[in-house]
């Protein structure tokens, strides 16, 4: 479910501005050209400078959505183009928006203005510190949720593990897979490769010394896992609790016929 709403956020916000951008609207959300004089921006195409600027967000939010849409089956190829596409494509960029869009010797906008434009420039302005408020407030709603909540639901039904995280793809696993099953009090998680790191849930793929990479389902504030070796690799999940953990274990042991 939350991979969608995060979709659903890439589109509406990144897609969002890209095309208030495209339009030659927006310049108020251009870091740099937002906080210059007025006599340093009449220097400025401002809607070439706004297309300029979408596009290249326009690629980086299309680059983004495709890495959510893909999920863990993300190949390493697309990792490399969408790093490439923010770094690399940054730097023709800023060329293009610094020197592309400067206006020519001979052709600078005048300074003076009548009142009814200075007067609509200043409520442009304001909606656009508005805009910006609003767009930064929901961004940290947003990833204080993802921080801070979240939950890790395990089924075992028809034969097989369910797992249902919060903030990341389901996992199902058939019961007839699991080759072994431990109760580790010593599990070192390791690093994330790709999935959710937050204040409440290890979600995801995860890479350790022990393992390599494995997939994880976990609490992070309870240190007790249940480490399953399966024909898919290794799976890691625990309860919020480690009196929980112990049940899953128990519950799994049962269930796989390994006891």
């Amino acid at each position: 479910m939350m991979d969608r709403i995060v979709i659903l956020l890439t589109i509406l916000i990144g897609g969002g501005i890209s095309l208030a951008l495209l339009m030659g609207k927006g310049s108020f959300l251009i870091a740099g050209y937002n906080t210059a004089s007025e006599k340093e921006k009449r220097k400025y195409n401002e809607k070439k400078l706004c297309r300029t600027t979408g596009t290249y967000l326009a690629l980086i939010t299309v680059l983004v959505l495709g890495a959510e849409i893909m999920g863990e089956n993300i190949p390493d190829w697309y990792l490399a183009l969408t790093t490439g596409g923010v770094f690399i494509g940054l730097i023709p960029t800023l060329l293009y928006a610094n020197l592309g869009c400067r206006i020519k010797p001979g052709e600078e906008i005048l300074l003076e203005e009548s009142p009814e434009k200075e007067l609509k420039r200043k409520k442009a302005r304001k909606t656009g510190t508005i805009i910006t408020i609003l767009i930064t407030g929901a961004a940290l709603v947003f990833s204080a949720v993802l921080l801070f909540t979240g939950n890790v639901e395990v089924v075992i039904q028809n034969d097989q593990l369910e797992i249902q995280g919060s903030y990341w793809s389901d996992y199902e696993l058939p019961l007839s897979e699991i080759q072994a099953v431990t109760y580790r009090e010593d599990f070192e998680t390791g690093s994330k490769r790709m999935g959710v790191n937050s204040l409440q849930l290890n979600e995801g793929t995860f890479q350790n010394k022990e393992f390599g990479e494995y997939t994880i389902y976990s609490y992070v504030r309870c240190k007790d896992f249940v480490v399953m070796e399966t024909t898919d690799g290794v799976l890691v999940i625990n309860g919020k609790t480690p009196e929980e953990t112990r049940t899953l274990y128990e519950k799994i042991l049962a269930a796989s016929g390994l006891e």
